[in-house]
């Protein structure tokens, strides 16, 4: 089965350091990383994949992201559980061309969690906000089967204070934007 690549271009994480007393330090970590995953085939949907470039801390770090998919319909009817999701995640923007589909804890029923482990680092974990956008290449207000094929994701995501190693004191925010591919649109496995 093929999954479809994401591409995220810039994650940048400034996590703040457990304070001890009065002292609290900052780490700004920016990194790129691409990886396969699918919503429409898979239950729980789950991207992963490799971190190929960006600072040291996590240079060669693996990572996933969970979506909860519990109320939506079975993977094993694809074109249903498509349907579900466009006609309640996305809203078409008639003055930016474009559909935009946000999955956190109001529309999943649980935030979505991401997670990065390095080897020799540790890990970090928490939960994001997942948001993705078509575009309406031809602004006719209707998602045709070749605008599937590429689109954008962004968000923002929270770093928990529970990692391990390096990350074992860090905890805050960020944000992450980038883009995806779908090779095959008319595949549910590609989605």
């Amino acid at each position: 089965m093929k999954g479809h690549t994401i591409r995220i271009l810039i994650l940048a994480m400034g996590m703040l350091m457990a304070s001890h007393g009065a002292f609290a330090a900052s780490l700004l970590v920016q990194f790129d990383f691409e990886g396969m995953g699918n919503m429409i085939t898979s239950s729980p949907p789950l991207y992963s994949g490799d971190i190929i470039s960006g600072d040291d801390i996590v240079l060669g770090a693996t990572w996933w992201i969970r979506l909860d998919d519990s109320n939506w319909p079975s993977a094993s009817t694809p074109e249903a559980r498509w349907t579900y999701l466009f006609n309640n995640f996305f809203t078409y923007s008639p003055t930016s061309y474009s559909w935009t589909g946000v999955f956190d804890e109001y529309s999943c029923g649980t935030k979505p969690e991401w997670e990065i482990e390095h080897s020799t680092n540790g890990m970090m974990h928490g939960t994001l906000v997942v948001v993705v956008t078509y575009v309406d290449e031809n602004m006719n207000g209707v998602l045709d089967l070749d605008e599937r094929d590429s689109g954008e994701f962004s968000g923002t995501l929270i770093v928990m204070k529970y990692g391990t190693g390096e990350f074992a004191t860090y905890c805050g925010g960020g944000s992450y934007n980038g883009d995806f591919a779908n090779s095959d649109p008319a595949n549910w496995a590609d989605d």
